[in-house]
């Protein structure tokens, strides 16, 4: 017996066909402006819960115990691009690294999903140090004996990478490794990387990918495996757990007629960069203290940014501007000392958020100035930078129509 999303799907599929022959034989208003499908897949906090698990209103399913959180958030497609939107925006050609971007596959009349994506972030204010290797999670499915295996990076870092993934739909034009660089930077910036140890009253995330849900998946569970609570004197596991994060999936395909789409999608408030950060004390060669690197992280971050900004701006609290916010950079990646050094938004409430979000940020290890000459991702580096102070020039937008 055929799910209700299947029938869906089987009508949808009726509808493009009709609307090809039309297409073919017709000419007037309506063909200016044709339905517009946006399938919405979600993974929900399952209905019961174990002891330590928590569910959040915004999704966010957690286990906490002993002064260790870990918050889980599945990452839909729409979050996704709205965290690199210039990315996002290129239909074929988007670069996204976790999504098609905007570009609607003809063959069902909607953007497909390309990942299964999980925002992992790991709080630790009551042991020495911790870590979670995310290779060695898993996802299994309702569909008897699947079982996915998260994404690595680098060609050999896991059976299934991001750079494998996207070296073989490379094309041979400057453009194509253009796209390709753009989409490993994403993935370095953002992917929770390994051997990432979170020490006393530190906080650290990222992504954990896997390959698309199928289409009959109803249920779906994280397997955080191998966890380690303790290391022995010489830095090895002493003590571990596994975590399992149980979510039930939720799917919606809406149709809209006309503009409504443009409507329905449209933001109301943008932030953007609007200068190069002005960095200082970064190692010459240090490419994890670099303005590229720094700037490539905030981009990441502007929906977090923006949100600090759009629901003060729509109460009538704030208005357009900008804010410049001075911030330490740590070697270790933490941030301290976050100070606003300038505003225009005319809200102490934004002001206060942005602050407050900056210091949740953890950059990358700083690695170091390479050798001259030499491979800087085989080689190790010289002494790391010190304490790195950035500045960061963000843009406030009212993007509603006038």
């Amino acid at each position: 017996m055929e799910s209700a999303f299947t029938a869906t799907q089987r009508t949808l599929r009726g509808r493009l066909a009709v609307a090809a022959v039309a297409g073919s034989l017709l000419a007037g208003c309506a063909l200016l402006f044709p339905p517009r499908y946006e399938y919405t897949t979600r993974l929900v906090p399952g209905s019961s819960l174990g002891s330590g698990y928590a569910a959040a209103a915004d999704g966010v399913l957690s286990w906490e115990a002993e002064g260790l959180r870990i918050d889980v958030e599945y990452m839909t497609d729409q979050e996704l691009n709205r965290l690199f939107p210039l990315e996002s925006a290129q239909g074929r050609h988007s670069s996204n690294p976790y999504t098609y971007g905007d570009f609607v596959d003809p063959a069902v009349g909607y953007v497909r999903n390309r990942f299964t994506v999980f925002r992992v972030t790991v709080s630790n204010q009551g042991h020495a140090k911790v870590e979670l290797p995310p290779l060695r999670a898993l996802l299994t499915t309702d569909r008897k004996g699947e079982v996915l295996e998260p994404y690595g990076i680098r060609a050999g870092s896991a059976r299934l990478n991001f750079e494998s993934y996207y070296r073989t739909r490379r094309g041979p034009s400057g453009n194509e490794y253009y796209r390709f660089n753009m989409r490993m930077g994403l993935v370095r910036t953002n992917n929770y990387l390994r051997d990432e140890k979170v020490f006393k009253g530190e906080e650290y995330g990222g992504f954990i990918v896997f390959e698309p849900l199928d289409d009959e998946v109803e249920r779906a569970t994280l397997h955080v495996r191998d966890f380690v609570l303790r290391f022995n004197a010489f830095d090895k596991p002493l003590q571990t757990m596994d975590l399992a994060f149980e979510f039930d999936r939720r799917r919606q395909l809406d149709v809209y007629e006309g503009d409504d789409y443009l409507q329905a999608a449209r933001e109301a408030t943008r932030a953007r960069l609007s200068a190069p950060s002005e960095v200082s004390g970064a190692v010459t060669g240090d490419i994890t203290r670099d303005v590229t690197a720094i700037d490539a992280f905030a981009k990441s971050r502007l929906s977090d940014v923006n949100r600090c900004f759009e629901m003060e701006f729509l109460a009538g609290r704030a208005s357009e501007g900008e804010a410049a916010v001075r911030l330490t950079i740590l070697p270790s990646g933490l941030v301290e000392d976050v100070r606003l050094l300038s505003s225009s938004v005319v809200s102490t409430g934004v002001e206060e958020c942005l602050q407050g979000l900056l210091r949740q940020w953890r950059f990358r290890v700083s690695t170091g100035a390479a050798p001259v000459g030499a491979d800087s991702l085989a080689v190790p580096r010289a002494a790391p930078s010190a304490r790195v102070t950035a500045t960061c020039f963000f843009e406030f937008i009212d993007m509603r129509p006038e």
